[in-house]
């Protein structure tokens, strides 16, 4: 039986946009509580006193800095689980205009060199099993921005 091409490809669409009503439909249906899915984030407890983080950096010259990372309802650890309990413990991404440049295990870690020019470190607080910590008021996370200058510092 000769089967168009044609027929063949508005197949793949159909299917596809099924899929996603399907999925329009079925978000709200598990999710609820209007919370981030848990797979995704850990999601603390809304008894728990929310983590904070504060970023500062202080250039070490050659656009390289040291960033400090002061949090307070947080714990750094270096221990990783597969599956962590939603407390605050763990350690921090921190990205650079959107680009991961280091993972922290204390407060306190060194990035760069950097391009002379603007730049936006942003800090997300983690869990031991590196899912994105979000508490009562949100996804815990800090951001600076900082600007490297030209030449040598």
């Amino acid at each position: 039986m000769f089967v168009s091409p044609l027929t063949r490809l508005s197949v793949g669409p159909c299917l596809i946009a099924l899929l996603l009503t399907t999925l329009v439909i079925a978000a709200p249906i598990v999710n609820a509580k209007g919370r981030p899915p848990r797979a995704v984030f850990l999601i603390l407890p809304d008894t728990a006193t929310p983590p904070m983080v504060d970023v500062q950096a202080q250039a070490m010259g050659g656009g390289r800095y040291l960033v400090t990372l002061d949090t307070t309802a947080f714990m750094f650890t270096e221990i990783c689980v597969s599956d962590a309990a939603a407390i605050p413990v763990g350690h921090a991404h921190v990205h650079v205009n959107g680009q991961k440049v280091a993972s922290a295990y204390a407060p306190i870690v060194e990035i760069g060199p950097l391009a002379p020019g603007t730049h936006e470190i942003d800090v997300v607080l983690r869990g031991q099993d590196h899912r994105p910590l979000v508490a009562r008021n949100g996804l815990v996370q800090g951001r600076i921005q900082i600007t490297v200058p030209t030449g040598p510092t």
